[in-house]
């Protein structure tokens, strides 16, 4: 009975080794960064006199993880910091919301960069989505953000340059370089 106890921990332990050395080895090819502003400011959108106010990061960072993580190997987030990358993607996220028709609109630039800073490529993902400003807000948002994520996926698929930046070498501390691109100024009522 001790050596079946025995021999069941160690086939649990060594299989949560392996599943903890899988999870290391993956290497990441992208880093993803959005600015800590997205996080920190909230927006407003409105609806005659219905506000709702909301970060735009945290439903960016969802949706990108999900979109690049189902279609690429190894996205992570700049703030895990990766300890080597292939290409950094920068998002920037722009929402509104017009009463009169209904529509949310969202846009999200991506601007893609090697590892080691240097500009690969633009792209830019916008979608409308009809839905009722009260009923369901954040699903709505996270649909609107999810589809652009799509679009700009779809967009770096067919780019061989952004393709052939995947299979060159990785670079170590690909997010060091983020702090040197430009602040954009803080959105107020949703749009700049």
């Amino acid at each position: 009975m001790l050596k079946l106890k025995l021999f069941v921990s160690t086939v649990i332990l060594l299989s949560f080794r392996n599943v903890v050395l899988a999870h290391e080895i993956t290497p990441t090819n992208i880093a993803v960064y959005i600015q800590a502003q997205e996080y920190n400011h909230q927006i407003r959108l409105s609806h005659y006199s219905q506000d709702y106010w909301y970060s735009q990061g945290p439903m960016l960072e969802k949706a990108a993880t999900k979109v690049l993580g189902d279609n690429y190997a190894g996205v992570d987030m700049c703030d895990s910091q990766p300890k080597e990358a292939k290409v950094i993607v920068w998002l920037r996220p722009r929402m509104f919301y017009n009463p009169q028709m209904q529509t949310f609109y969202g846009k999200v630039n991506a601007v893609a960069y090697t590892a080691d800073g240097k500009p690969l490529a633009n792209y830019v993902g916008e979608i409308s989505k009809r839905a009722f400003f009260d009923v369901k807000t954040e699903l709505s948002l996270n649909e609107v953000y999810h589809g652009a994520m799509q679009s700009i996926s779809a967009q770096m698929k067919a780019d061989s340059k952004f393709q052939d930046a995947l299979i060159a070498s990785s670079f170590s501390s690909p997010c060091a370089t983020v702090s040197l691109l430009p602040e954009p100024k803080i959105q107020f009522m949703s749009f700049q």
